[in-house]
């Protein structure tokens, strides 16, 4: 087992019931407090009422599209930057992992590695020293840059199955400008088209019921 000395509370986002309970039975903290949180609506409330002092989640959700739960992650750590932070999960995809490994703060670990992985994650969450697991230093072969907020509005939609074409309409922007932020997206993640559209799918990925 692993001392996890982060004080009173750990917080989980898992959807795996399986994976909860192994993570509390491996995982010693000086609080029986533990908070298993379904939403990010009822994540946000936990984190605005000061409980958790380590938050160790998932990127999906049975409730909750991967979209969601990523701009979750990459807005609270700005939000709440005091309070650990360890993404275990099993998204490959290397320009999600990008985006997150671009915050040092962020600790990340691959589901299926050895356990001494998440107990080292857990350590450097502690310390906001930026552990990447062995799986996840390999997938991460592009240094990503941050999106504008342009970009994300883009990328939303695009999620939500629309067109540039008809992100173009809806938004009154020209054609050419909402392709251009498409490319800038592709380009800061390191994607080509095939990446790109591999994206889109995994974005929308939500964990199975």
């Amino acid at each position: 087992m692993v001392k996890a000395d982060f004080g009173d509370a750990l917080l989980f986002f898992e959807p795996s019931y399986l994976v909860r309970r192994g993570m509390e039975a491996f995982l010693v903290t000086q609080s029986s407090d533990s908070y298993f949180i379904d939403t990010l609506r009822a994540l946000e409330g936990v984190l605005k009422e000061g409980k958790p002092r380590a938050l160790i989640m998932e990127l999906y959700h049975q409730r909750e599209y991967l979209y969601d739960v990523l701009r979750f992650v990459l807005t609270a750590k700005n939000v709440w930057p005091e309070i650990p932070l360890v993404i275990f999960t099993t998204v490959e995809h290397p320009g999600i992992l990008a985006l997150l490994a671009a915050d040092a703060r962020i600790a990340i670990v691959a589901k299926g590695e050895p356990l001494h992985c998440l107990s080292d994650a857990i350590a450097a969450a502690g310390k906001f020293s930026g552990y990447r697991s062995p799986h996840i230093r390999a997938r991460l072969v592009h240094s990503a840059a941050a999106l504008s907020d342009s970009e994300w509005r883009v990328l939303a939609m695009m999620v939500a199955g629309a067109s540039p074409g008809s992100i173009a309409n809806v938004t009154r922007r020209s054609y050419k400008t909402i392709s251009s932020h498409k490319l800038n997206i592709m380009r800061k993640l390191g994607l080509n088209q095939a990446g790109f559209m591999r994206l889109i799918l995994s974005l929308r990925t939500r964990y199975p019921s």
